[in-house]
């Protein structure tokens, strides 16, 4: 019966899983009994004996440990490292081809005697190895200075990285949830690294601008030790068109705002306008290209007074190549987000204007708030202005930092203040589900930002204040859905100007905390 079947479906013809396939379900009708083959145990693999261990500080970066040594064979390895009044960390496991190995340990706090010990690790367990001790060196001055004062809580992240940009340093930072600076990036070349974004496998990508951070040099890929890894330099660098905002994207290609100059532009006479585009790099191949401009979709004539009108200099805008004194920053994007399904926000400072683009970026599906605004306000006070760093969270709500310029009087006048707004696609109406404001008000004339974490609550952070003494504090606060500050710290830096964004992680390099029984 089975040869039958065979013949007259004509099996011959099917090759490969799919005869595979067709066979079980012949051999189901036959009525014979399939027994899967026994799934075969795999052989544990017992770990490598550390023999020996010898740790050094990096040369340029006072805050990270190598640590090297010899194996009884290949294999993988980790180390845990502790020191009086930090929490004991473990460091990601690094495969070794070798009888050798090299691990890092990173999060350390500066001018501070560590113990570790490394470990062998297996499928069978872990092979413990030898014990030692480095101490690690000092901040840089800057860096040294900077205070991050915790005033309550503890939050939902370990880790907190920040573009540190002042006279002195120039470069990103990351601190730990006491307030301890625990990792450090000097950038080189008057590179100020302006927004960052981080890869799965920790690398960073930044934004290197140059002269206030708003023009680029290029777009800089380096890895958690500071090694530099891909570098996409920018069209006229120094004063180039990246600006703003960059995204790794899941391919590992790297999306970010650019602009472009349109000419004759807009106006009677006529003033040439700046206005946003998009761009997307990939490292691995070097292609690089534009893929959206405003232009095709909005016209300069729905702008506002005065911002959209501003020119250089004393403001921070490109100006083209040519560093052209009578271009107008006629939309002014400052951030960009991907969403679930690949539609990008773009948040229009200028405009006082968030915009949701198509996946394929042929179109614009809406607009909210500003000129040409697609949404009602039921309630005015509900408005934004001069939003940044606008995203998409549940069920289609944005979140943004509401800065408040020029919020009109009747509205509440100028403060800032983190801001959910749920859109109802019906009625095309805007309405405020929840806030954030500081007490009393702040008023952040530029920078913030505001994320939203997966257990719901938004990490916000007021990043301008122009307090006349000295010092001026900046404000990272991590608030519940409630609207309760769970983790608020006070952060202050002689001399610094403002503070664009913070960015909540969980660890640098893919170590961990160690918890003891």
């Amino acid at each position: 019966m089975l040869r039958a079947l065979m013949f007259r479906r004509g099996i011959g013809q099917v090759t490969g899983l799919a005869a595979l396939a067709y066979l079980l379900a012949l051999l189901a009708i036959a009525g014979c009994a399939i027994v899967a083959p026994p799934t075969p145990t795999p052989t544990p693999e017992p770990p490598p004996l550390p023999l020996s261990a010898t740790a050094s500080i990096l040369d340029d970066n006072a805050l990270i440990a190598r640590i090297e040594g010899a194996l009884d064979k290949p294999g993988s390895v980790y180390v845990e490292y502790w020191a009086e009044g930090a929490p004991r960390l473990r460091s990601r496991v690094e495969r070794s081809d070798g009888e050798s190995y090299t691990v890092y340990a990173v999060r350390l706090r500066a001018e501070t005697a560590y113990s570790y010990q490394v470990f062998g690790a297996g499928s069978d367990g872990a092979a413990a190895g030898p014990t030692s001790a480095f101490t690690t060196g000092p901040l840089p001055d800057v860096l040294a200075a900077a205070k991050f004062d915790v005033l309550t809580g503890a939050p939902t992240h370990d880790i907190t990285f920040l573009e540190f940009r002042q006279l002195g340093y120039m470069g990103l930072a990351a601190f730990d949830a006491r307030g301890q600076v625990v990792w450090h990036y000097q950038a080189r070349d008057e590179e100020q690294p302006y927004v960052m974004a981080r890869r799965p496998n920790g690398n960073i990508l930044f934004i290197a601008g140059y002269k206030g951070g708003t023009t680029a040099k290029a777009i800089v890929e380096i890895d958690p030790l500071g090694a530099e890894q891909a570098r996409l330099v920018d069209e006229c660098s120094p004063f180039g068109p990246i600006h703003h905002e960059l995204e790794a994207l899941d391919d590992g290609r790297v999306m970010y705002l650019s602009r472009q100059v349109s000419r004759p532009g807009f106006g009677d006479p006529p003033q040439p306008q700046e206005g946003d585009t998009i761009g997307i790099w990939d490292p691995s191949t070097g292609e690089n290209r534009i893929v959206w401009s405003i232009f095709d979709f909005i016209s300069p004539a729905e702008r506002t007074a005065p911002d959209s009108n501003r020119t250089l200099p004393g403001n921070p805008l490109w100006g083209g190549c040519d560093r052209d004194r009578s271009v107008q920053d006629w939309s002014h994007a400052d951030s960009l987000d991907v969403g679930p399904d690949g539609e990008v926000l773009v948040s229009l400072r200028n405009l006082d204007q968030v915009i949701l683009l198509e996946p394929d970026l042929g179109a614009i599906r809406w607009r909210l708030g500003g000129p040409g605004g697609q949404f009602a306000f039921p309630e005015p006070s509900d408005r934004f202005y001069h939003a940044h760093d606008a995203s998409l969270v549940g069920n289609g709500n944005v979140l943004l930092f509401d800065n408040g310029n020029h919020r009109p009087g009747n509205e509440g006048g100028e403060y800032s203040r983190a801001l959910e707004l749920e859109l109802n696609m019906d009625a095309m109406t805007a309405s405020n589900v929840w806030e954030y404001r500081l007490e009393p008000d702040m008023f952040a004339v530029c920078c913030s930002s505001a994320t939203r974490l997966d257990n719901g609550n938004t990490l916000v952070m007021f990043g301008s204040n122009f307090a006349p003494e000295c010092c001026r504090p900046f404000f990272i606060i991590e608030v519940d859905p409630l609207g309760e500050a769970v983790w608020a710290v006070e952060h202050t830096s002689p001399n610094k100007p403002n503070q664009y964004r913070v960015y909540p992680a969980d660890s640098i390099m893919g170590e961990r905390l160690v918890v003891s029984n």
